[in-house]
């Protein structure tokens, strides 16, 4: 199993199994060891849904897994992306940079010489960081779970349960190393 920790939470990725050109994953949210989720309130009935680990949520890729490249991606790029797989269980998002990448922040940065910044040296200051690729680079990660695991849950609906990270380069890049090995385990060395 694979973790990206920050702080007490910690996102838990597993490969479940590589099976019918089908690859399984079960995802855990966790605060200090304890899963965050009920596990009653997610789907038990039949095989699949029946045999996920307690607490833990289900998704599925066809025929390879995508994750690890994005990820790879990411780090190398410097630019945003995401993962969702066929069936949309779950979306992963990772945005470089950025602590809360959704919204514009309210802060105005102020320089101490005049007591404004120029919108082309943030921009030149933020374009060198990406180009350093240092080990503390920061990466905001958002894990959405579609409320189609939860019981009584028909069909996919676009929203869920959500956690958000923000982790270093090193911790992201240990992560996908974690799930390589992890893929590589399971005798699926194919990858997207």
């Amino acid at each position: 199993m694979a973790k990206l920790q920050s702080d007490g939470l910690t996102l838990e990725v597993r490969f479940d199994r590589f099976e019918d050109d089908w690859v399984a994953y079960e995802i855990e949210f966790r605060w200090k060891d304890n899963i965050i989720i009920d596990n009653n309130i997610l789907k038990r009935t039949g095989e699949y849904w029946g045999r996920r680990s307690y607490g833990a949520f289900l998704a599925n890729d066809y025929k390879h897994d995508y994750l690890i490249n994005i990820i790879r991606k990411t780090l190398e790029t410097g630019k945003p992306e995401y993962w969702e797989p066929v069936e949309p269980d779950v979306k992963v998002a990772i945005y470089p940079n950025d602590f809360f990448p959704f919204l514009e922040s309210h802060w105005i940065p102020i320089d101490d010489n005049d007591n404004e910044i120029k919108e082309e040296e943030v921009q030149d200051q933020e374009k060198e960081k990406i180009k350093e690729k240092r080990p503390d680079d920061l990466f905001t990660i958002v894990t959405m779970i579609d409320s189609y695991n939860l019981k009584d849950s028909s069909a996919y609906s676009g929203q869920g349960i959500a956690l958000h990270l923000v982790v270093t380069r090193d911790d992201l890049e240990k992560f996908a190393n974690d799930l390589e090995l992890e893929l590589g385990n399971l005798g699926n060395t194919t990858r997207k």
